[in-house]
């Protein structure tokens, strides 16, 4: 089981430890996996707006689940603002592990 997030390093695991995370965060600082699942906000218009600029290049609030052979068993994607509780995306991972 592995973790992405678009968060340095030092955040990832502050919430890992907040939650007894025991599986890896990778920083995707450079939003290459982000931009390859389709959740990163890169498009350019957004900074010809004031009240969006800051949601450029930033990933969208996005849980996915791959199995071992690579088969997205769980997909959600929402807006950044929006928040899923903890104890439900840890639920999900579980049944899946």
């Amino acid at each position: 089981m592995l973790g992405v997030s678009v968060d340095f390093n030092g955040a990832n695991q502050a919430w890992a430890e907040k939650l007894g995370l025991t599986y890896p965060l990778v920083a995707d600082t450079r939003r290459e996996i982000s931009r390859a699942y389709g959740v990163l906000n890169d498009n350019p218009a957004l900074l010809q707006d004031s009240k969006r600029i800051a949601g450029y290049l930033r990933a969208k609030r996005a849980w996915f689940v791959i199995d071992k052979e690579g088969i997205i068993r769980y997909a959600q994607v929402g807006d950044p603002r929006g928040l899923m509780p903890n104890d439900e995306i840890l639920a999900i991972v579980n049944k899946y592990r």
